[in-house]
């Protein structure tokens, strides 16, 4: 079986003081995971292109619906439109990804992007758009979002070494918080000199610049030693997660903040209109503090990389996270709520960003996709939180609504720390997944394959 390119994972093998060191010293090591690692910088210009894109196009579809339709209710099918493709699709989208190889793949994905968003740059700007031209563009967009995001997450843990993987995923999730708050703001300003149809041209440019990034990587082939059937790599990835105690608990912390906390994020506007009535220019306040709040949270677990308590820092994150969220909700003036915010977006980067990277290490290589697209499935799951939250909201208020989301947080994850054994043994697992993967093929930072036993759903 071919390994990957010369070079992939920018470095020699990491040894055992290397992966269980001490925090590094400084910001000197902020940008360690692109330094000597051209493959991965390649990746990671795709990553800003694609966040870009995706940010911008989030605000000019809003715009545009409530610009030409005048319907609060179209912004929610919108929002179905692209979660559902990706709650459906993303099990499939793992399997697809563990067979073939995941640069083609991406670029099939970003392709994609590039063709059905300049569909609606045309359609705009002709003034023959109709909602439902912009229903199913939507749920193409999921679609593709399906295939997309896994594939660039594998990736991040195919080219980067074991003992700068946390860095590395914390500049990604950096750069989508930049994102959030940078491309709105972009995607604003051109509206009113070039139009929404212009704009959408700008944005889709952003998704062809990663299309073009990742031609530049080399190939990513599948790694497998034994062949299956598709259905087999289907039940296998659910079958693999199930059985490992350690990937369930993660699993299990990554989807929690998404039922019980994220919903607040639609709850902005009523936050902004009717508890501290601020408006729009408010409303874009607490979205950009949130972004502000992750960036920050982001750049600081970039230097924890060689940190060994990796439990104490989600743990840390969740109650932050839950916590803040409880305190925003009852702030009373909006300035407070601003800062509570901030904070939120700091706990809750955190969370995402050790559990991500705790959950690439613990995972072989074949099964990656997989695992990587039963994470994606959780943003799926945002919305499904999100309608009883916004039924309560309107009936009892959003602010209970937001501080028993919060409580509802802490007592999970609490649920989960002190009831699942495997996550005391968190940080031991984590640190042999560390050595194994550093020690893989060619100082690859891969782990043996898993042998068939395993894939079939059987611990190893």
């Amino acid at each position: 079986m071919q390994g990957p390119p010369p070079g992939a994972n920018g470095g020699a093998p990491a040894s055992a003081a290397q992966v269980v060191g001490v925090p590094p010293n400084g910001w000197r090591q902020t940008f360690t995971s692109l330094q000597g690692n051209p493959n991965f910088r390649n990746l990671f210009v795709g990553n800003v292109g694609f966040f870009f894109g995706m940010n911008m196009m989030i605000i000019l579809r809003g715009w545009l619906v409530e610009d030409k339709w005048h319907n609060a209710s179209y912004l929610g099918f919108i929002m179905g439109a692209v979660a559902i493709p990706m709650l459906v699709l993303s099990p499939i989208a793992g399997v697809i990804t563990d067979r073939v190889d995941r640069r083609k793949l991406l670029l099939v994905a970003q392709g994609w992007l590039v063709l059905v968003n300049a569909f609606v740059a045309v359609l705009i700007i002709t003034d023959v758009i109709a909602f439902w031209h912009l229903l199913i563009v939507s749920a193409a967009t999921g679609a593709a979002f399906a295939f997309n995001m896994p594939g660039r997450q594998a990736l991040v843990a195919t080219l980067v070494p074991r003992e700068k993987l946390m860095n590395a995923t914390a500049l990604t999730t950096a750069t989508m918080n930049l994102s959030r708050i940078i491309g709105p703001l972009i995607g604003a300003l051109l509206i009113v000199p070039i139009g929404i149809g212009g704009a959408y041209i700008i944005a889709t440019l952003f998704y062809a610049s990663a299309m073009i990034a990742t031609i530049m990587l080399p190939p990513m082939p599948s790694q497998r030693e034994t062949e299956f059937t598709f259905f087999e790599d289907f039940v296998g990835g659910f079958s693999y997660i199930k059985n490992h105690n350690m990937l369930l608990t993660l699993m299990l912390f990554a989807t929690i903040p998404m039922i019980f906390a994220m919903p607040y994020m639609t709850l902005l506007p009523v936050f902004a209109n009717r508890v501290w009535d601020v408006g729009e220019t408010g409303f874009g306040l607490l979205q950009a503090a949130s972004g502000v709040g992750g960036l920050i949270g982001a750049m600081f677990i970039a230097n924890m990389d060689s940190y060994p308590k990796k439990t104490r820092l989600l743990l840390g994150g969740a109650f932050a996270f839950g916590g803040f969220l409880v305190l925003f909700a009852i702030s009373p003036y909006f300035w407070l709520g601003l800062i509570m915010i901030a904070c939120i977006g700091f706990g809750s980067m955190i969370v995402m960003t050790v559990n991500n990277t705790s959950i690439q290490l613990v995972i072989p290589d074949e099964v990656r996709g997989r695992v990587m697209s039963v994470m994606m499935m959780t943003f799926g799951l945002m919305p499904l939180g999100a309608v009883p939250a916004g039924v309560a909201a309107q009936n009892i208020g959003a602010q209970p609504v937001a501080a028993m989301g919060g409580v509802l947080c802490i007592v999970a994850v609490l649920g989960i720390a002190l009831s699942m054994p495997a996550f005391r043994k968190m940080d031991e697992e984590i640190a042999k997944g560390q050595v194994a993967q550093a020690e893989g093929p060619q100082g690859a930072g891969r782990r043996p394959p898993v042998p068939s036993g395993a894939h079939a759903g059987q611990p190893h």
